[in-house]
């Protein structure tokens, strides 16, 4: 019996909002839209209806689909219909121009489209599809759509990040489906959606079970219900569509009463060849090609099978696919599976097996190549398989890939008679590579343990590979925020032989990037400079390159400033070795910004960057390169395009030790931009990754010691302030450390000011004997006088004359404005005080400093005098879009955000963003204020002063 197509029932409200982003996506309002609900809920058929109900249509409608190979999800399954969809579209010249420089890492997906570089570095893929997709989307409107999430690997994870970040402001919707009753609390999804929602890139739809009324109007709409008892149906299908359709084929049987016989109804109805021909397609997963289907089987079996595909597609068990056949829905090929003999599923894996060996090893095939070898119980292919499928996942950054391959072979060792023959590699090396795998997924835990049993295992006839096994043990300790890792490079170093030069040069280079790290500058330019001699004696100029870049840091940070002259001979030495310039990029930028010269630190990032994108870098590489430059320009006051490429590249990098620190300027910048409650949930989100790191990494620790203190002054929280600086003034490490350490002192002297004002007495010697040993820092003027200001020891006006020309962040200016003036309006001067928060609040303001503007703006209300965007509401209009005077008006007539979307036919997202702006525009901090100012002019609540204490005006 063939189930005819029927209307989509009780799904007006879902399809509405599906229809409503298309439009706002074909206008060039794009974004994601994430459909949940449980299997059979019916989310393919709603998404089937959006795009065949979208009239006209766009121009490309590119579709994937997840899959799950049984052992996990099968890599990049979800992005190679995508790539298959734009290559009939375009072509595979136009696919691969469109892709931009990174094109070649489409090969990873479609092996027979491009072929991946060798020094292409891992995970650019999600910047090539994005590029594709954005060059589509620039000359039609496209719909992307990756079903079954639930079942996607790390890698395609990454690519829907990537693509959720590209779709606003562009053409282009993407609608991502899973069943959320299949992704519980560990599941890395979870996480990977939780990363887009916060960043207010996705419209969640849950798609509901159908009511009792829906049901029967389903039901009904199958075949005419005749006698059947419709109550029992309700009761059966619990309300998901799936089971209607399935409860409407059984119509004549007894009703099932488990969901297994439900899924099996149309299948135990086929004849006996059919049901044959529906086992075999299951063997193969949720679909199978005809090729594929014809190598397992042969041409002629595959002939012979035709009346039974047919009466299993006229059944409604399978359907056709472009170049072969699929199950209907994966829940019913989940139950004809469970169906097949043991020799069956030996039989028919070991053929799928074979035949998938006879095609080009991409990662995914390898990947279901070791799977049906595993179902077929061959242990010997299987590992052989695995040992394959692991190595080409970790050289491609298939992360998730590689670790389920590798711990798989790892439970097939002891199956195989010579384990070590069919690998071609020894088991503690397979433990290593799967311990490096695990790292890179930021299971440190388990990357640790792992590790430690591979150096444990180790032959000591093997010195270089020891020295590899130690390496690994030592960066994953380094992740967990153990000194494990410099401890275990110490011994590895007295162990190696001494003709091992090679070896010598590598452990000396580790040890000397792991003392940087820590702080231990001077034992790290000791350890560089004998790296530097082993890698010239090996010959390895990347080492070489390596020890000079570690040395010029650290000897920059010790406040040697001949140490910058060192990373010209680094560059040098780094020659076209991508990799070594990458280093030389971030660090050189780094330390030329830690001495103040925030002009250079940007023209060396923006060199790099450049470099990166002419590359076709992935993001994960170029943010490294581009975060250096996005600090200079905070320090340039260059806020805006800062906090533009925060919030667009954050969401898209995984947790490591580099994302750390930019997390953790984030929550500064937000703090500071005035976004008090959204810093204090990137605290909230960040802190123990923060922490964690901050045991090991001094800059982390610096970073973090720097946004908690100013969070805390915010919120009046004097002691919580005082108990950070104090901790870190303590610190013997920080001490060493002028570059971070003297910011913290600024910090220092407010939370020290805001104690003596309340009448406390806190020692302020350890404070000021810090300042005095940072006196050979080049920045020490700067925070000096700061340090002096805040204590009333100084004028704030030596720190307003102060700017990034010489070393001070330019946030610095507009905040000793609105210092100086508060004083002067303590002191009864109220035309001064008016000049200066008059001028903290145009300063602020140009530079985006909306904390500074807001303060400034209540002192100035408070003394019966209007901040100057407000005393002329003209002047603030005129910085307004016609687009930003809409919505004030309809701010001003209390509409949320979602009413103004409606209002204006515009996404809920586009009307925050534009009352962001005009929030920031007018200086003022919530909504109520914006309506006071589009009506009046008027507007200003006193403000709790940064200092920690009320203002006194």
């Amino acid at each position: 019996m063939r189930v005819s197509r029927v209307p989509l029932i009780g799904r007006e409200t879902e399809l509405a909002t599906l229809r409503g982003l298309l439009e706002e996506a074909t206008h060039g309002d794009g974004q994601c839209v994430v459909v949940g609900g449980e299997a059979g809920i019916g989310k393919t058929r709603l998404v089937e209806e959006l795009l065949d109900g979208s009239g006209a249509g766009p121009a490309f409608v590119l579709r994937g689909q997840c899959a799950d190979s049984g052992a996990g999800p099968v890599p990049y399954a979800g992005l190679e219909g995508l790539l298959r969809d734009a290559v009939t579209a375009l072509g595979p010249e136009a696919t691969l121009e469109a892709a931009g420089p990174a094109a070649d890492a489409l090969g990873v997906v479609l092996p027979e489209l491009v072929e991946v570089r060798a020094d292409g570095e891992a995970g650019r893929l999600p910047e090539a599809l994005a590029a594709l997709l954005t060059t589509l989307a620039g000359r039609r409107p496209v719909v992307v759509v990756i079903e079954d999430l639930h079942w996607s690997d790390d890698a395609t994870r990454g690519c829907v990040a990537r693509l959720a970040r590209t779709a606003p402001g562009r053409r282009l919707l993407l609608v991502v489906t899973y069943r959320s009753d299949d992704v519980g609390r560990t599941h890395p999804l979870r996480a990977a959606l939780a990363e887009i929602e916060r960043a207010r890139l996705a419209t969640r739809v849950e798609v509901p079970r159908l009511a009792a009324h829906d049901v029967v109007t389903l039901f009904r709409a199958h075949l005419d219900a005749g006698a059947v008892d419709l109550e029992e149906v309700v009761d059966r299908s619990q309300g998901v569509p799936f089971y209607v359709e399935e409860l409407a084929t059984g119509v004549g049987v007894t009703l099932p009463e488990s969901v297994r016989d439900l899924m099996l109804l149309r299948y135990s109805r086929l004849g006996r060849d059919a049901q044959e021909f529906c086992r075999t397609v299951a063997a193969a997963g949720q679909s199978v090609g005809h090729e594929l289907l014809a190598a397992a089987l042969g041409d002629e079996a595959v002939r012979d099978a035709e009346p039974a595909a047919r009466e299993s597609v006229e059944a409604g068990v399978l359907v056709v696919d472009a170049d072969g056949y699929r199950f209907r829905h994966a829940l019913m090929q989940e139950a004809v599976a469970t169906e097949l003999l043991p020799s069956e599923s030996r039989r028919l894996h070991t053929a799928y097996a074979r035949a998938l060996e006879t095609r080009p090893a991409t990662i995914a095939r390898l990947a279901e190549i070791a799977d049906h070898w595993w179902r077929a119980r061959v242990p010997d292919r299987a590992l052989a398989a695995c040992v394959a499928g692991q190595a080409a996942a970790g050289e491609y950054a298939a992360t998730s890939t590689a670790v389920a391959l590798g711990e798989r072979a790892l439970e097939l060792w002891d199956l195989v008679a010579d384990p070590e023959e069919v690998a071609g590699t020894t088991h503690a090396e397979l433990m290593r590579r799967v311990a490096w795998a695990l790292h890179v997924g930021s299971q440190a835990e388990r990357a640790l343990a792992l590790a430690r049993q591979a150096l444990d295992e180790w032959p000591p006839e093997d010195p270089a590979g020891r020295v590899s096994a130690y390496v690994t043990l030592s960066t994953a300790a380094e992740v967990t925020g153990s000194d494990e890792g410099r401890r275990l490079l110490d011994h590895a170093l007295e162990e190696i032989p001494d003709d091992d030069v090679a070896g010598r040069a590598a452990l000396l280079t580790e040890s000397a990037r792991g003392a940087m790290m820590e702080g231990l500058e001077d034992r790290a330019i000791e350890l560089a400079n004998r790296g530097l001699a082993a890698a010239e004696e090996a010959g390895d100029r990347r080492l070489q390159a390596r020890c000079v870049n570690i040395r010029a840091v650290s000897r920059v940070i010790t406040g040697d400033m001949d140490g910058l002259e060192d990373f010209a001979l680094d560059r040098a030495l780094a020659g076209d070795d991508w990799d070594a310039l990458m280093k030389h990029f971030v660090n050189a930028s780094e330390a030329t910004l830690r001495v103040g010269r925030a002009h250079r630190a940007l023209e060396i990032a923006e060199e790099g960057a450049a470099r990166a994108r002419e590359r076709g870098t992935g993001i994960g590489m170029r943010s490294r390169i581009e975060g250096n430059g996005i600090e200079a320009l905070v320090d340039l006051g260059r806020w805006d395009e800062a906090a533009a490429w925060f919030e667009r590249t954050v969401p898209l990098l995984g947790r490591s030790v580099f994302t750390v620190t930019l997390t953790e300027l984030w929550a500064w910048l937000l703090l500071w931009r005035g976004e008090v409650e959204q810093a204090e949930s990137v605290v909230r989100t960040y802190r123990a990754s923060w922490e964690r790191h901050g045991r090991i990494e001094l800059q982390v620790r610096s970073l973090l010691t720097t946004t908690l203190a100013d969070l805390a002054l915010e919120r009046g929280d004097v002691d919580e302030a005082l108990r950070v600086v104090a901790d870190a003034v303590a610190d013997p490490l920080q001490r060493r450390s002028a570059s971070s350490l003297l910011p913290i002192l600024g910090i220092a002297a407010r939370a020290l000011a805001a104690a003596g004002a309340a009448g406390r007495d806190v020692d302020r010697a350890p404070y000021r004997a810090a300042l005095a040993d940072c006196s050979g820092w080049p920045t020490h003027g700067v925070w000096s006088a700061v340090f002096a200001a805040e204590l009333g020891e100084g004028p704030w006006s030596a720190v307003a004359s102060l700017g990034p020309d010489d070393g001070a962040p330019a946030y610095l200016r507009p905040y000793a404005r609105y210092r100086e003036g508060a004083g002067l309006l303590a002191a009864g001067d109220r035309p001064g005080g008016r000049v200066a928060l008059e001028s903290a609040v145009r300063e602020a303001e140009t530079i985006g400093c909306g904390l500074v503007a807001r303060h400034a703006a209540g002192l100035l209300a408070g003394a019966g005098a209007a901040s100057p965007s407000r005393r002329r509401p003209d002047e603030a209009a005129d910085r307004l879009t016609d687009r930003e005077r809409q919505v004030l008006e309809l701010v001003a007539e209390g509409l949320t955000n979602g009413q103004i979307a409606e209002r204006l036919y515009i996404s809920r997202k586009t009307a925050s963003v534009h009352v962001s702006a005009i929030l920031r525009k007018l200086g003022v901090s919530s909504r109520t204020e914006a309506a006071v100012v589009a009506r009046s002019g008027t507007a200003g609540a006193e403000r709790v002063d940064p200092t920690g204490r009320a203002p006194s005006a």
